[in-house]
């Protein structure tokens, strides 16, 4: 006797909850309304964007410590160092920041591009110092 591993009755289950499942994932992908992306120079705030309500990317060129440029680029996908002229380029291979908590440091240039979302800051179980 055969075995399977489901039967014909369990198949339109089985796909919806594949279907939820990708369509979860596509969703959680995607930024939440009110995230922001905050840019610091040697611990200042320069700039702030709040992603989600951008119509198209958007250029930003800043200027670090020891004559450092960076070019960053905000969408509601994401925001990312698109181009910088420090010597490790550290801070561009970090990639498309897309949720709350990631970040990009330019060590360099004493810049910091970091995402905060909607909760960032509260309702939190533990802080480290």
């Amino acid at each position: 006797m055969e075995r399977r591993l489901f039967n014909r009755r369990e198949l339109p289950i089985l796909l919806l909850m594949v279907l939820a499942a990708a369509l979860w994932l596509v969703l959680s992908r995607t930024g939440p309304e009110g995230t922001r992306a905050i840019v610091e120079r040697d611990g200042e705030t320069i700039l702030t964007k709040e992603l989600g309500g951008l119509k198209a990317p958007e250029l930003v060129e800043i200027a670090g410590k020891n004559g450092i440029t960076l070019t960053l680029e905000f969408s509601r996908e994401g925001a990312r160092v698109l181009e910088a002229s420090c010597p490790d380029k550290t801070c561009r291979r970090a990639g498309l920041l897309t949720r709350a908590g990631e970040s990009a440091v330019c060590l360099p240039g004493r810049i910091v591009l970091r995402l905060e979302g909607p909760r960032t800051g509260q309702n939190l179980d533990a802080e480290t110092y």
